[in-house]
């Protein structure tokens, strides 16, 4: 009989019969769905860990909050008796500059980048060997080619040394202290000049990179340092007639190019204490968007001199600075919490021990938020503090989001894969 035959003979409940048992599930389209049910749970597992598991505030909010430091307010009461001002950063101090005495600080022997305030250093180191003040300095390309904050000098015209100090300690001119540097003997040997001088003077946890304070990996100071730096600056009088000018007159020139001649202007004294607070002698301010805010600030009233000195402040630097100086004339009685040793006491081995000395105005945390307000020039590198920060997570992220998200992640991949091999199994039960 033909096989045709055999169907044709076939009843038709026969036919029926087998339509009927290819709608039964197969054992493996049933194993597949059981996957898929057991990869939801587990992925809803993952899930809740991640939220149980996860810092009470989102690293979203946590970025966010590091953006948006508090602001730096003026306390109500600056009198004698009142709490310090707390300025808003990573290390500070308050003290009577002749004694070195700290009245107020915090973290005074951490490190961290400078920004221009080196340029003291600068003007230290260079100053006694560029004594003859009517020395012509012709500025060249790489003076103008150089970051940040500039007075304006003209590649092959010619500046004497007096006038480049005053541009770089009054404007906190970049290009300035660059020519400075060259009229030494080089970049490299004025760099070597400044590490001497610190270490003449005992600033043993400083190390210069550059005469212009932008940042370098491997410059950095204190603000301890930066108070014995203060000490020998106040001891030079020609630095201190030129730290004291307010205004000062900045010549023209010719552009060798164009031969096209361009008039003088006035520069101003950017540090805004000379003239501006009772018995102040100025120093020096500085910003980079790494370094943030950093300020050297001295007053004397009465034959007392008081010095503030900042490093990482976030917001309203020198507001901060006049406040401490302030608060701390107002003093009858102060409280000393540590000497650094300042004047004839500096050895090159003198080192305070009391690294972390806190006031009770010391307790504010460290934040790295908005910057201050005085931009002195680009950031390229990090004081040795702030790249321990920036590596202590993992693609940016903190350590604490870690465990939770990759929880979450290991159960999206494990809902995908079984999504993948439940299709996959499907589409081989339908074929069969």
């Amino acid at each position: 009989m033909r096989s045709s035959d055999i169907t044709a003979s076939c009843p038709a409940g026969a036919t029926t019969t087998a339509t009927a048992t290819a709608d039964i599930p197969v054992p493996g389209a049933g194993r597949s769905r059981l996957m898929l049910a057991l990869a939801a749970l587990v992925t809803l597992l993952f899930v809740g860990a991640q939220l149980a598991l996860a810092p009470t505030a989102s690293w979203a909010d946590t970025q966010q909050a590091e953006k948006t430091a508090k602001a730096y307010v003026t306390p109500d009461d600056l009198g004698d008796g009142a709490k310090s001002p707390v300025p808003v950063g990573t290390s500070w101090l308050v003290g009577d500059l002749d004694t070195g005495e700290l009245h107020a600080a915090k973290n005074v022997e951490k490190k961290h980048a400078p920004a221009s305030t080196i340029k003291l250093l600068t003007a230290l180191a260079l100053v006694d060997v560029l004594d003859d003040r009517k020395q012509k300095v012709e500025a060249e390309f790489e003076d103008m080619q150089i970051d940040g904050t500039k007075v304006g000098l003209m590649q092959k015209n010619k500046y004497t040394v007096d006038l480049l100090f005053h541009a770089m300690l009054m404007s906190s001119a970049n290009d300035a202290a660059n020519a400075l540097g060259r009229a030494a003997g080089g970049q490299d040997k004025a760099v070597a000049l400044m590490n001497e001088k610190a270490a003449e003077l005992g600033m043993n946890h400083t190390h210069a990179a550059n005469t212009s304070g932008l940042d370098e990996k491997d410059q950095y100071t204190t603000a301890a340092d930066m108070m014995k730096l203060a000490s020998a600056v106040c001891d030079d009088d020609y630095l201190m007639k030129v730290i004291g000018t307010e205004t000062y007159q900045f010549p023209g020139g010719k552009n060798p190019d164009t031969k096209e001649k361009f008039n003088g202007y006035e520069i101003q004294n950017h540090t805004k204490i000379v003239g501006q607070v009772d018995g102040g002698l100025g120093l020096k301010n500085g910003y980079t968007s790494t370094a943030k805010g950093s300020y050297i600030a001295v007053a004397e009233r009465d034959g007392h001199r008081v010095v503030a000195t900042m490093l990482g402040i976030d917001n309203n630097s020198r507001q901060a600075a006049v406040d401490l100086l302030e608060w701390d004339f107002a003093q009858k009685d102060p409280v000393s919490l540590q000497t650094v040793p300042v004047g004839e006491k500096v050895t090159p081995s003198a080192d305070p021990s009391a690294s972390e000395t806190t006031s009770d105005a010391g307790s504010a945390a460290d934040a790295d938020g908005s910057p201050g307000a005085d931009a002195d020039g680009s950031a390229s590198g990090a004081a040795d503090d702030s790249a321990a920060r920036s590596s202590s997570g993992v693609f940016g992220l903190p350590d604490g989001a870690l465990l939770p998200l990759g929880l979450l992640a290991g159960g999206i991949v494990l809902l995908i894969g079984s999504v993948l091999v439940w299709l996959r199994m499907h589409r081989r039960t339908r074929q069969s």
